[in-house]
């Protein structure tokens, strides 16, 4: 189907003449041959007549893809929407992208694998060495662009982890400029910055910078309570623990909250990394 064909059919469901969709923007038969499939509609018409619609650009697309993402737009959607990283449901999104890049040539495709590939590595192998072997890829190609997209951010906030620490704080704060401006689009990226945050506390942790990673933790929690799953929460409980444990403060309320969690929600898959990383922080923390 061509993008007429769409225009077409979404300018009759909403009982509008082609003069009301196409007036002030080019002449009424220019826009009848569009419809009709005998011309191209170039993108700067086509961005005017889909506001006139009343519908966004990323909607037309999806509504002319037959209400499903494109192949490609669907393994990003996966890689954005990744919760948890448990490595069964990671090497599944990673068997896709791997298809994909064998009849596709597509440089953003293939950092979303390395990225996969990073965060598999630190699950199975939990050499740093090699897991920052692998994210110094992703940041090789990342490192270059001038500007960061909403997909670049992502790719950043998944892999942020495995970078040194000074370069982690200054990409992640980097990053967080650069969401601001992206205020008033249509999809909200506040939840970037809360991730972005706690991806940051696990380095914090790493530089056994306690006190600095629970105030970036309880910070978080208390500035996008709204926005937490109970995954995220989870996280961020437990890792304010490790904090306190190491600063010889009490732990029981916060313990009792996670353990809460855990009862109302009875995701033992989740609730099974979460105690890992406790188990690992914590070698004598006793469940």
């Amino acid at each position: 189907m061509h993008f007429g064909q769409t225009l077409k059919k979404i300018r009759q469901n909403r009982a509008l003449t082609q003069l009301d969709v196409c007036d002030g923007i080019m002449k009424q038969g220019t826009y009848s041959r569009i419809e009709n499939g005998q011309l191209d509609i170039g993108a700067a018409e086509l961005a005017k007549i889909v506001e006139r619609l009343n519908i966004s650009l990323n909607e037309f697309l999806f509504i002319h893809q037959n209400y499903e993402a494109t192949p490609r737009q669907q393994l990003i959607n996966d890689y954005i929407n990744i919760e948890l990283t448990i490595a069964s449901q990671l090497k599944e999104k990673r068997k896709a992208v791997a298809l994909y890049l064998q009849k596709h040539r597509d440089v953003e495709i293939e950092t979303i694998l390395y990225s996969y590939d990073t965060m598999i590595a630190l699950m199975e192998q939990k050499d740093m060495d090699v897991v920052r072997s692998i994210a110094e890829k992703v940041w090789a190609r990342l490192q270059k662009l001038d500007y960061w997209y909403m997909t670049d951010l992502e790719i950043l906030n998944a892999t942020i982890m495995y970078f040194p620490f000074e370069t982690a704080v200054e990409v992640a704060n980097t990053a967080i400029a650069r969401i601001d401006a992206y205020t008033h689009f249509e999809k909200d990226l506040t939840y970037l910055k809360l991730y972005f945050k706690v991806n940051l506390s696990y380095l914090y942790l790493e530089e056994k910078r306690y006190e600095e990673c629970l105030r970036l933790l309880e910070t978080a929690q208390k500035q996008y309570s709204k926005l937490l799953t109970y995954q995220t929460l989870g996280f961020i409980l437990t890792r304010i623990i490790i904090c306190k444990h190491h600063l010889g403060m009490a732990i029981d309320e916060d313990w009792n909250k996670l353990s809460m969690l855990r009862q109302l929600f009875d995701d033992e898959e989740v609730f099974d990394v979460l105690l890992e990383e406790l188990q690992l922080t914590i070698p004598h923390f006793k469940i």
